[in-house]
């Protein structure tokens, strides 16, 4: 995924599965935006401790359409939130309201 991180890799089985080659946990950016974890010894990432405000906190780019929320709303967009003034985003924010309802989401299976 960062070629350029010049870090060790391994080869990957036939279900998906790795071995662990790196020792050291470390945080590379990717080319366009975000990061990617390498985290020896993690095999899975859980939210189980996380809040929905928690998550509504982290994408501050939507604060300001999100005040426009009827109260109580939990910004998953209809059927659940029919009134959802996310819905109302356009451009490029209409990806990152994608990617927070997804993890609001993830968390109401939980």
């Amino acid at each position: 995924l960062v070629p350029e991180a010049d870090r060790a890799v391994g080869e990957v089985t036939d279900i998906g599965r790795g071995r662990h080659t790196s020792t050291q946990s470390v945080a590379l950016p990717l080319d366009h935006s975000g990061w990617v974890i390498d985290t020896p010894g993690i095999r899975s990432f859980g939210l189980a401790h996380i809040e929905p405000d928690d998550v509504v906190a982290a994408f501050s780019d939507l604060a300001e359409a999100i005040r426009d929320c009827p109260r109580g709303c939990g910004h998953l967009g209809p059927p659940a939130d029919p009134e959802c003034a996310l819905d109302t985003l356009t451009g490029a924010a209409v990806r990152r309201v994608a990617a927070a309802r997804r993890l609001l989401a993830a968390l109401r299976e939980n």
